[in-house]
């Protein structure tokens, strides 16, 4: 379906828009179509929202584009940087949700952690996102945007892109595919395909719906990043009850046609919980999981939000990790990054908020 901008009325946001987007929105603007291709290099090649610096355009049509086009959706609330260099940003829509986005320094490596959504639909037990309820879906430009403030306010490019900050990607297919496809466009934004990770809590029709637009080209493949979190379907029911209404054999059966149909590797994400999924009995189990549908597994630490859970000890993540690795399987034991301003994994939840009462942890240190 062809884009339909309207210049009359309230003004259209240009972050999100295709090349041929773009090519006719300036039509309708009376322009050759060749401005729309102009504006599509300002705004994803040089990553230019400021239309008056547009100086290849001209100044009666930079004048007009203030009047009738707004580049970015979304505004910074607030900043935030943690002791090991992770920076979150509190972000605000023009219709006034709040989401977070964050940044996250390794080495030479820094990845953006992006939003799909404000709140999130899935109740899972251990996410303050899912606290919130769903709010709104975000929009393919307002999900750039956290990538471009991020890149602003780091003065440097993002080398990686997750899709794992507030919300399920996967309830927001459209405007998250266009996103990657906008991301890993060569001649604009030019991200790496195989440097972008979905993450999903395991919604099957997204699966499919992922695997539909690759295999129909239109998408690229990118990493996918299962967040699964039990061994067996009662314990993933107790922990994430409306993500279990798919069994773990469906979601990862699922999970394995998208890695044959994408040739891109998909990860087993699973959080370690004290005295729930921490057993050696249930790294047994996910062994053999990981065994039959051919995945590697990514361990990560619980974030405290305030709730009943507890992060697993280091002596029974270690161990929960050394069995995954004697059983011949690629695994790594993530350690969390930003816990100090309520950015790492579970903790966003688009507040001022950044206190975080975290687990004493008898150890930090993690395996990778």
């Amino acid at each position: 379906m062809n884009y339909n901008p309207s210049i009359d009325g309230q003004k259209t946001t240009l972050l999100g828009l295709t090349r041929r987007e773009l090519e006719q929105f300036a039509a309708r603007a009376g322009q050759p179509v060749y401005r729309g291709r102009q504006l599509f290099e300002w705004l994803y090649r040089k990553c230019e929202t400021d239309f008056s610096l547009m100086s290849d355009l001209p100044a009666e049509f930079r004048q007009r584009l203030h009047e009738m086009a707004s580049a970015s959706p979304l505004s910074i609330i607030r900043r935030a940087e943690a002791l090991d260099g992770t920076i979150k940003l509190l972000l605000e829509t023009l219709d006034g949700h709040k989401i977070e986005a964050v940044a996250i320094p390794e080495g030479e490596r820094l990845t953006a952690c992006l939003s799909s959504q404000a709140g999130c639909a899935l109740d899972c037990r251990f996410c303050a996102t899912a606290r919130l309820g769903f709010k709104c879906n975000l929009t393919t430009g307002e999900i750039i945007a956290q990538l471009f403030a991020l890149e602003a306010v780091n003065r440097r490019r993002m080398t990686n892109v997750v899709m794992m900050g507030m919300g399920e990607p996967l309830l927001n297919c459209e405007a998250v595919f266009k996103a990657v496809v906008l991301i890993t466009e060569p001649t604009g934004i030019g991200l790496s395909h195989s440097h972008f990770t979905l993450s999903t809590v395991g919604w099957r029709p997204g699966i499919e719906a992922l695997i539909k637009a690759v295999k129909s080209k239109s998408m690229p493949g990118v990493k996918l990043a299962l967040s699964l979190n039990a061994a067996h379907d009662d314990q993933r029911k107790a922990l994430m009850p409306a993500a279990s209404r798919y069994t773990i054999d469906e979601l990862l059966s699922a999970a394995k046609e998208y890695a044959q149909i994408s040739d891109m590797p998909v990860s087993i994400t699973y959080l370690l919980l004290a005295g729930e999924n921490d057993a050696l009995s249930d790294a047994r189990m996910l062994a053999k999981l990981a065994h039959k549908y051919n995945l590697k597994v990514n361990l990560i630490e619980y974030n405290y939000i305030g709730d009943i859970y507890r992060r697993a000890s280091s002596t029974r993540s270690e161990a929960f990790f050394l069995h995954l690795k004697n059983a011949g399987l690629i695994a790594t034991l993530r350690t969390s990054r930003g816990t100090d301003i309520a950015a790492a994994c579970g903790q966003l939840a688009g507040t001022n908020d950044n206190n975080n009462n975290d687990d004493d942890d008898d150890d930090n240190n993690r395996f990778e």
